[in-house]
């Protein structure tokens, strides 16, 4: 099993921040399996091949986040945590 992950902050908000994370692992035809209704701040999906963890942490005028993948395919790991982190980067600023 290989781990790919990146941190990085953004200026959004924590709602903001894991409506588009949820939109970022649809985007890349995964199931979303935890939507941090729960007060929560991640958001899980994933297929048969990879699974994909999103975190986002409120900070001081900004989100904390780590993207991470987990697949026994390496390459995938690493293009699914760069195909997210590109469309939640994007959305983010573009918003």
């Amino acid at each position: 099993m290989y781990e790919h992950w990146g941190t990085y902050s953004e200026h959004d908000s924590l709602g903001d921040c894991l409506g588009l994370a949820a939109e970022a692992l649809r985007q890349q035809g995964l199931r979303i399996w935890d939507l941090a209704g729960d007060g929560g701040h991640r958001v899980t999906g994933g297929n048969g091949d990879v699974i994909t963890d999103i975190v986002c942490v409120p900070q001081s005028g900004a989100v904390w986040l780590t993207v991470s993948t987990y697949s026994p395919d390496r390459a995938l790991a690493e293009r699914t945590r760069d195909d997210v982190r590109a469309y939640l980067t994007g959305a983010i600023r573009t918003a």
